[in-house]
């Protein structure tokens, strides 16, 4: 149900604030799946995951006129509020957020083609040793699905912050695993 444009969230959204059921329930099964995604990749109780999806919701239906289009897209909004709902949950229960155990991020990016690359486990030790907020962000993008623009809404940044980060965490995977890229120009050839 990804494939909904915004501009539907936004619209399905808006006739659930004005009572329609169906519209909210059409906009329930567009971002059920990605809030579900979110915190089962975070929280490794599967009824631990279910209590938390459903308080998201709750929350989603009760700060419905909260939502400012110009300000978040839907999927971005309801992501922040459910981080924040992972968030509270650790904190009640005295845990520390585990990134690097969540979701293998080549295995959602690439499922089939991770298994037999002999760099997997070179590549997940590299991501294991990315500081939290580095780790989060290429778990909201490659496991959550979630553009730049939508990543800076969930974590409280720019999208050009976000961009950078995501840019400069990518050049540093790369060389790490396959080496250096060679220089542009004509001294890149030279080497």
């Amino acid at each position: 149900m990804l494939s909904l444009w915004p501009h539907v969230h936004v619209r399905l959204l808006r006739r659930s604030l004005q009572g329609d059921a169906r519209a909210f329930r059409a906009l329930y099964r567009a971002l059920h799946p990605v809030v579900h995604g979110h915190v089962g990749r975070r929280i490794a109780e599967p009824a631990d995951v279910e209590d938390l999806v459903a308080r998201v919701f709750h929350k989603v239906v009760e700060n419905l006129a909260r939502f400012d289009a110009d300000k978040a897209s839907v999927r971005g909004w309801v992501l922040g509020i459910t981080r924040n709902a992972v968030i509270d949950h650790l904190r009640t229960r005295r845990a520390v957020v585990a990134l690097e155990e969540t979701a293998d991020v080549l295995a959602v990016c690439e499922p089939h083609a991770h298994a037999a690359d002999p760099r997997t486990e070179a590549i997940l030790a590299i991501v294991r040793e990315l500081p939290a907020p580095t780790r989060e962000m290429l778990a909201l993008h490659f496991a959550d699905g979630l553009n730049y623009r939508e990543m800076a809404e969930v974590v409280g940044s720019t999208e050009a912050a976000v961009k950078q980060r995501m840019a400069r965490t990518l050049r540093e995977l790369r060389s790490r695993v396959v080496g250096p890229t060679p220089a542009k120009g004509a001294a890149g050839y030279a080497v």
